[in-house]
C-alpha cells in the first residue's frame, strides 16, 4: 500500500471536517494545519510520523512558533494544535499508542503568568454612573455583561427578542465572531452568528432588578440587535475599540472588555453563591473551569482567612 505525505492528508482530513463541525471551527482547524502543522509535519509520511517528531514540533512552537517569528506561541495555542494531529492521525489510522507509548508529550514551562483584572468596589461603582450617564444601547452592554457575566460575543448577538421581560431571563443562543478563513496562500474573514462555544453555552439568565432598570430605558425591537438598536449588528472586534474610547472618555482605567465577565464570577462567589449555578450562569462546561478560570480571592479575603489563624 502507497505511503501518505503527511501535508496531503492534513488537507483532505481538515476539509472532510467541514461537514461536521461549525464553520469557525473549520477555519480553526485550516489555520493550524496551514500555518504550523503541515510546515512542520508535511513533508513526513503519516505512517513514518513519530513521538520524537512531534516533541520537537511542541518545543519549536513554544519559541518561535509565531508566523512572523517574532516570539512563541502560548502554552494552549500548542496543545491545540497537538490535539489537532492527534485527530488528524486518529482519523487515518494511527493508533495513539504507536505514537505516544511509554512517556506522554512534554510541554515547556510557561513562564508568563498573565493575570486577568477583576474590577475593584470603586472602578465598579464608577463605570456603573458612566454607563447611567450615557446609557446609549453600547453602554447598555457594558452593564449587561457586569450584571450577567455573558461573553463579547454573546452580547454582540444578542437581539431584543431574545430578552423576555415578562419572565425576566436573557436566552444565550448564539454569539458572533469574525472568523479568519485560510485555504492555500489566500486568506479571508468573515462574520458568522452561530451557536455558542459549547451545549453548556446555551443558556438562560436571570435578569436581576438592578439591569430590568436599565433596560426598561432603552427597549428595542424584537429584530434589532440590542447593540446597535438596528438590524445590523456590531462586531466585537469594533465593540472592544468603543470600550476603550468609552473607559478613556470616562477617566477609567484600561481594562479588557473580558474583564467584565471576571468581575462578574468573582463577585457571586465573594457574596455566597455555590459554584456550580456560577458555573450555569457563565455556561461552562465543567465547574472546575469556572474556578480555575475566574474564582481568585480578592485581597480582603486573603487578610481575613490569615486573621483566623
Amino acid at each position: 500500500m502507497a505511503k501518505t505525505k503527511f501535508q496531503d492528508w492534513a488537507i483532505i482530513w481538515g476539509r472532510d471536517k467541514r461537514n461536521y463541525v461549525k464553520e469557525s471551527t473549520y477555519a480553526t482547524y485550516m489555520i493550524m494545519l496551514q500555518n504550523h502543522l503541515i510546515p512542520e509535519l508535511g513533508r513526513y509520511y503519516v505512517e513514518d510520523i513519530e513521538k520524537d517528531m512531534i516533541q520537537k514540533m511542541i518545543i519549536k512552537l513554544r519559541r518561535r512558533g509565531r508566523v512572523d517569528r517574532q516570539g512563541g506561541l502560548s502554552d494552549k495555542s500548542v496543545r491545540d494544535i497537538v490535539t489537532i494531529l492527534k485527530n488528524c492521525l486518529r482519523d487515518y489510522g494511527i493508533d495513539d499508542s504507536r505514537i505516544y507509548r511509554k512517556n506522554a508529550l512534554q510541554y515547556p514551562a510557561n513562564d508568563k503568568i498573565s493575570k486577568m483584572q477583576v474590577l475593584s468596589a470603586d472602578m465598579y461603582e464608577k463605570m456603573m454612573i458612566s454607563i447611567k450617564r450615557e446609557m446609549d444601547f453600547e453602554a447598555l452592554g457594558y452593564a449587561i455583561s457586569l450584571y450577567t457575566g455573558m461573553r463579547i460575543g454573546e452580547v454582540c448577538a444578542l437581539k431584543w427578542g431574545d430578552i423576555d421581560m415578562e419572565r425576566g431571563l436573557i436566552s444565550v443562543t448564539k454569539t458572533l465572531q469574525r472568523v479568519y478563513f485560510k485555504e492555500g496562500e489566500k486568506g479571508k474573514t468573515k462574520v458568522i452568528i452561530g451557536s455558542p462555544k459549547s451545549r453548556a453555552a446555551v443558556r438562560d439568565i436571570p435578569i436581576s432588578c438592578a439591569l430590568e432598570e436599565l433596560l426598561l430605558q432603552r427597549v428595542g425591537r424584537e429584530e434589532c440587535y440590542l447593540l446597535s438598536g438596528t438590524t445590523e449588528a456590531i462586531e466585537p472586534r469594533l465593540y472592544r475599540k468603543h470600550f476603550e474610547k468609552f473607559l478613556k472618555r470616562n477617566g477609567l482605567e484600561p481594562i479588557r472588555f473580558h474583564s467584565l465577565r471576571h468581575t462578574f464570577a468573582t463577585r457571586c462567589i465573594e457574596r455566597g453563591a455555590d459554584c456550580k449555578t456560577v458555573s450555569c450562569l457563565l455556561g461552562h462546561a465543567s465547574v472546575s473551569m469556572t474556578l480555575n478560570l475566574y474564582v481568585h480571592p480578592q485581597w480582603a479575603q486573603k487578610k481575613d482567612c490569615v486573621e483566623r489563624i
